[in-house]
Parts: C-alpha cells; sequence; structure tokens
C-alpha cells in the first residue's frame, strides 16, 4: 500500500472512529460506505481498508458482500474482556510496584484526579479517555512491552463498552476513587494492597464474581489485610 493510500485510509479510519465515539453512529448502524467515500472524494478502497482496521480493533462487524456495521457486544464479550483486564492489570501492578518510581506513580495520581475533574465536570469523553490512560500508564510503569501492545489493542474496545454502556459501572465516583486508592498504595510500596484494590476495581465493575465460581479471583490477590 502506497503512502498516500495509508493516508487516505487513516483519513477514512479516524473519522469514521470520531463518529462512533461521537454517538453519531451507534451499535447496530450500518456503516455508510458510499457516502464517506464521496464526502472525501475518494475510492471505496480505503474506506473498507478502514473499515476491515476498526474490525480489527473491535468496534465494527463486516458482513462480506454485504455491508458493515458498529459493533453490538454482547454480555458474555464484555465479561471475557473484564476477565482479560483482571490478568492484565494485576501483573500491571505487581511489576509496577517492582520497576516503578514515586514520580511514576504521582503521574499516575494526576491522571486519576483528571479523570475525577472530567466526571465532575461531566465531560464524558474525557473521563473515559483518562480511565483508560490511568490503566494504560500502569502498563507502561510496568516496563514490559508486550504488555502495554496489549493493553493498547484492549483499551478501545474497553472505551467503546464504557460509553455504549452507561450502566457499565454503577457507582461512578467510586469508580474513580479506586483510581486514587490505586496509586496511592503504590505510592506508600503497598503492592498487595494496590494488587487488592484493581481486582475489586475491575470484578466489581464487570460484575465477574455473579458469574465464577468463589474464590476464581484470589489467586489474583494479594495477602489479604495486607
Amino acid at each position: 500500500m502506497s503512502k498516500s493510500s495509508v493516508g487516505l485510509m487513516e483519513q477514512a479510519h479516524d473519522y469514521i472512529l470520531s463518529l462512533i465515539m461521537t454517538k453519531q453512529l451507534t451499535a447496530g448502524q450500518r456503516i455508510p460506505e458510499v457516502k464517506i467515500a464521496e464526502q472525501f472524494s475518494i475510492s471505496r478502497t480505503p474506506v473498507r481498508d478502514a473499515m476491515r482496521q476498526l474490525a480489527n480493533e473491535g468496534l465494527i462487524e463486516i458482513y462480506p458482500n454485504r455491508f458493515a456495521e458498529v459493533k453490538q457486544y454482547t454480555e458474555r464479550e464484555i465479561r471475557e474482556i473484564g476477565t482479560l483486564r483482571v490478568a492484565f492489570d494485576t501483573t500491571a501492578v505487581r511489576l509496577a510496584a517492582l520497576y516503578g518510581s514515586r514520580a511514576d506513580f504521582l503521574r499516575l495520581l494526576d491522571i486519576a484526579e483528571k479523570c475525577a475533574a472530567a466526571l465532575q465536570e461531566g465531560d464524558e469523553s474525557a473521563q473515559l479517555q483518562y480511565d483508560c490512560d490511568f490503566h494504560l500508564e500502569l502498563a507502561r510503569i510496568a516496563g514490559n512491552a508486550l504488555l502495554v501492545k496489549f493493553q493498547k489493542e484492549l483499551y478501545l474496545r474497553v472505551q467503546y463498552i464504557m460509553l455504549t454502556h452507561p450502566n457499565y459501572v454503577a457507582d461512578q465516583l467510586r469508580h474513580a476513587r479506586e483510581h486514587f486508592e490505586i496509586a496511592e498504595a503504590l505510592i506508600d510500596s503497598k503492592e498487595d494492597v494496590a494488587t487488592n484494590m484493581i481486582v475489586t476495581h475491575l470484578t466489581e465493575s464487570y460484575g465477574l464474581k455473579d458469574y465464577y465460581p468463589a474464590g476464581f479471583f484470589d489467586s489474583y490477590q494479594g495477602t489479604p489485610g495486607a
């Protein structure tokens, strides 16, 4: 693919992504492929390439030779993502506790503050971005390049789910406060507390304990009461 073709594809990708993330295109709605091509005065090829990329990113479903539509996540798919996040984030916390510095954790705390401020101001877009930024920063502090890569691939899905499922987090204020508690535990070198908090933070957000046997997540947690 030539540089010009890549540029056209990226332009179409970013435009469709913006339509989805601003709810101008909603779950189950078809992607107006022809209209987008006409709007940018381009062929349908880069638009289709953009849709394939968005499908790989988990935001649209493509039905070959028919149409593409904005993805509708099932409750099972959401739980699967939540289960994966528990594994990723507990690993990130433990590695961050091992390799992170006070400056790293203060930066994490700053993101938590921005997320809470966006929530109070009713800025949903910024809140979702800072929420994901918090967890991505945790992975970066962990210093594992593959973990960062996998988290980045996952978090566009996470943002979309949080956007399209307003009841995904029942208590938004508590959810935001837990970011502070995780960062503060890391600042105080309390790895087990931070690990327990991240497990609680995610299992409650996704309602995972209702779908797994009692004690299923115990192996992810630190020493009780640490």
